[in-house]
């Protein structure tokens, strides 16, 4: 099979994969990789990054999964929700956004990352970016 037959597979299959973001009652899974990390070991990591300060080499090594996380969660919403073009726009690196996700898993130490990534989007919701021209 070539690349371009095995893409246009992956592509097929995706696009058959297209569905509702969340079940007839509203629930979703959230979770896998560091969305499914509990709250409390997050903080953890937060906590033992900013030791190493802010911007460092030793801190992005630290906090990178759950950066990664939250640009995929990023994407994953900017394609899905209407009138989105950024849900998260430009900021001064994701150091606030996890900040923010922070401070939610500290007040809800039973959830889990993924759900305070959640709640961040549903936070900035009405400030997001909703063109590529506007703010």
């Amino acid at each position: 099979m070539s690349i371009h037959t095995l893409a246009i597979c992956v592509l097929v299959l995706f696009e058959a994969c297209a569905a509702a973001a969340a079940d007839r009652a509203g629930n979703f899974y959230v979770g896998g990789g560091a969305g499914g990390v509990r709250c409390p070991a997050f903080v953890g990591v937060m906590e033992k990054s900013r030791r190493y300060g802010v911007g460092t080499v030793r801190y992005v090594n630290e906090t990178q999964g759950f950066t990664m996380y939250l640009l995929g969660f990023q994407t994953g919403y900017n394609m899905l929700a209407e009138d989105t073009y950024d849900i998260f726009p430009a900021r001064d690196g994701e150091y606030p956004l996890l900040s923010w996700v922070e401070n939610f898993c500290r007040a809800h130490p039973t959830s889990n990352f993924g759900n305070g990534v959640v709640a961040l989007a549903n936070e900035i919701r009405p400030k997001r970016q909703r063109s590529y021209l506007s703010n």
